[in-house]
């Protein structure tokens, strides 16, 4: 706690100084700051060794001699008063986060990672293997074979930043070290000779990194890391000569080089989503990645993918990622490439907050290719872990159902801030012409859904749908502000469609419009949500992209979709932002298989049921002025609720229907029921979906 405690307080003088310094005229920009006070840092951490001359690299082949004022001295002054023997290098990392411009930290996805979650990593991929290898060990000629192992033991850190991994991997690595050396010792009979010469030095760490000024602080990292274990450890081994680490940890892009085959494989990859790859990175790496690599998922895929095929056949690899690697396409390209190349993820952490200033969840992800013999799952143990990082049946796999295309789709995309208008303009221009009423809706963002009375939307969008342009300028007043405040924004968008058909929405869902046009109304679900529950949705308002809709106004589908059945399903399939659920159509629906042999009372009793509970939710939103996430956050686990009892009936009736018994394996049953009507599909039978319900 004490070392803690004085890491946070130096770390704020350190911060405190590199803002001042930075306004020092003598420093021509802020990479002089840094190197400057890293030198500073250095001296502090080994006072005792300030004459030697450490460096044969670049880091202090030129000492500039800088005049600094009162105050900065002051900093400096209180910064050497304090106890450095107690500080963890950590504050490496704080530097060079605070050092780094905050654009470019969010441009190229660096964030710093804190001790506790690097060991999570370290622990299950470094640390426990070794400790299992040396109490299988028993006999002299064995512990002898693992010192051999050890000695040439590689580990790597292909995203490093400022060496935090590799730190820790080290101090790890210098205590397993000295657990071999104390079983070789008991197998002596206490004839211990001191014998034995350090096995672990700094030379077997390597790291990668594109930016230059965090390569040299992960050398000074793991120099000092030598030091703190040796003091640590009371080791007798000599903290000098210091090893040259230049071609160990070097400056290059990770995707476009070749890595060292190394034993464990540690990091946190760069944190950035597939769609802002182009927008950060530029145009032209863009083209480079996506020449190379698949388009449209999360950057930190990309070493997932590559770490499995680098690691050693018997090496072990331990990753951290925004918890989206466990989703869609992201989780294809890499945790779906792990499992079906014999890879086995045998220790994770689904999701969790960041403790970094990102604002995200991550998951760690720790998997060898090897099988192991305990699966560790959020901390306990299971009998699997899979792709989606659960420990349930793998739906991964399910098929998409032909019976299910063109049922459930993703709300429409504008593109252009200037589609939506404020009440006060949607009445203006149906007084200015009432035939505007026409192009003009309500339009759901999808969060309305969730937290309003009925769900009704607080925005107006102007829609022309599929009008040509000729049509779409009849209605004047819009169309003049669509053109004013659309088209400059479209005209500048990549997208060809965007910029020839500026008066129309981007994406204008013409399939969904069609399905839904019969319709007195049907049902929609935000894509983000906690619950992800379907309600009755207006067939005036207008569903935005962040709304799900299936098109259907059958309270029957409504039941089945509010079951904890297909709820099950979901959780199964879906992406998770944070702690809520990413509803999507193509995995959560699509692949979903519905009841197959079903007769005419229970679809009856089912679709009964669903009308009460709906009309006991909406006489509750009603009544407190609540929307539906409030409703289900106060009483859905309350099993004396109406709401928790309704929701019982629905389940049996639908547990009924599938011919499912609670001791069953719901999700093997349910993926066993999708592969088999997807066999049947491509043999061109008819199978039940939610579009067509027959009964026996």
């Amino acid at each position: 706690m004490l070392e803690r405690e004085l890491t946070e307080k130096v770390t704020k003088i350190i911060s405190d100084l590199f803002k001042i310094l930075c306004k020092n005229e003598r420093f021509l920009n802020p990479k002089e700051v840094q190197y400057f006070i890293l030198n500073f840092i250095l001296k502090m951490f080994a006072q005792k060794y300030q004459e030697v001359n450490y460096f044969q690299d670049k880091l202090f082949s030129e000492v500039k001699f800088i005049h600094l004022n009162q105050p900065e001295l002051e900093i400096l002054d209180h910064a050497s008063r304090q106890d450095w023997s107690k500080v963890k290098p950590v504050i490496l990392a704080n530097i060079f986060e605070i050092s780094s411009n905050i654009n470019e930290r969010h441009s190229h996805g660096m964030h710093y990672t804190g001790e506790a979650d690097i060991m999570k990593i370290v622990r299950p991929t470094i640390s426990r293997f070794w400790e299992e290898k040396i109490n299988q060990a028993n006999t002299l000629k064995e512990l002898t074979q693992l010192k051999l192992e050890l000695a040439n033991y590689k580990v790597l850190d292909p995203a490093c930043g400022s060496g935090n991994f590799l730190y820790v991997a080290y101090q790890e690595l210098k205590r397993i070290e000295q657990l071999l050396f104390n079983k070789i010792n008991e197998k002596n009979k206490g004839n211990s000779q001191q014998l034995e010469m350090a096995i672990v030095t700094p030379a077997q760490f390597f790291g990668m990194d594109i930016n230059p000024f965090a390569i040299e602080l992960a050398k000074v990292t793991l120099m000092i890391a030598r030091k703190v274990a040796i003091d640590q450890l009371n080791l007798t081994e000599s903290a000098l000569p210091l090893d040259t680490l230049d071609r160990n940890i070097i400056c290059q892009d990770a995707l476009f080089s070749d890595w060292i085959k190394a034993d464990a494989i540690i990091g946190n990859p760069p944190f950035l989503g597939g769609k802002n790859i182009r927008l950060n990175l530029g145009d032209e790496y863009a083209e480079k990645i996506f020449t190379k690599y698949p388009k449209d998922v999360d950057f930190c895929s990309y070493w997932f993918r590559l770490a499995h095929d680098k690691i050693n056949e018997k090496g072990r690899v331990g990753l951290v990622a925004t918890n989206s690697i466990s989703q869609g396409k992201s989780r294809k390209v890499s945790l779906d490439y792990i499992t079906n190349n014999n890879g086995y993820i045998h220790e994770a952490i689904s999701t969790q907050k960041w403790s970094g200033e990102a604002k995200v969840h991550v998951s760690i992800i720790n998997w060898s290719k090897v099988k192991p013999n305990q699966y560790f799952l959020d901390h306990q143990e299971v009998n699997l872990i899979n792709s989606s990082l659960t420990s349930l049946t793998d739906v991964t796999q399910a098929k998409t159902l032909k019976a299910n295309l063109n049922i459930c789709f993703q709300g429409i995309i504008p593109i252009g801030k200037g589609f939506i208008i404020t009440e006060k303009e949607a009445e203006e221009f149906i007084k200015n012409n009432p035939k505007n009423k026409k192009i003009i809706k309500l339009f759901s963002m999808g969060a309305n859904l969730a937290q309003n009375v009925n769900g009704i939307p607080e925005r107006w969008i102007i829609d022309f749908n599929d009008l040509s342009l000729e049509d779409a300028s009849d209605y004047s007043l819009p169309f003049e502000h669509i053109k004013k405040n659309v088209k400059p924004e479209r005209e500048k968008n990549r997208a060809k469609r965007a910029r020839k058909y500026w008066w129309q929405l981007f994406a204008p869902r013409p399939a969904m419009r069609e399905a839904i046009k019969n319709l007195a109304y049907y049902f929609a679900v935000p894509r983000v949500s906690k619950w992800a529950i379907f309600i009755p949705f207006n067939i005036n308002w207008l569903p935005g992209d962040l709304n799900i809709i299936v098109a259907s106004e059958d309270y029957y589908i409504l039941g089945i979709l509010t079951s904890k059945i297909h709820r099950l399903w979901m959780n199964a399939q879906n992406s998770t932002l944070g702690e809520t659920t990413r509803y999507t159509n193509t995995t959560c629906f699509e692949t979903f298989p519905f009841p197959q042999k079903l007769t005419s009372e229970i679809v009856k009793k089912i679709r009964e049921t669903m009308i009460k509970l709906h009309q006991y939710r909406r006489d509750q939103m009603e009544k407190k002025q609540w929307g539906i996430t409030q409703l289900y956050n106060k009483f859905f686990a309350e099993k004396s609720s109406q709401l928790y009892k309704l929701h019982q009936q629905l389940d049996q009736l639908v547990m009924s229907a599938y011919g499912f018994q609670e001791s069953d394996d719901i999700l093997g049953k349910l993926l066993e029921l999708n592969l088999e009507l997807a066999q049947k599909e491509a043999k061109e039978k008819k199978i039940i979906g939610c579009g067509d319900l027959f009964l026996d």
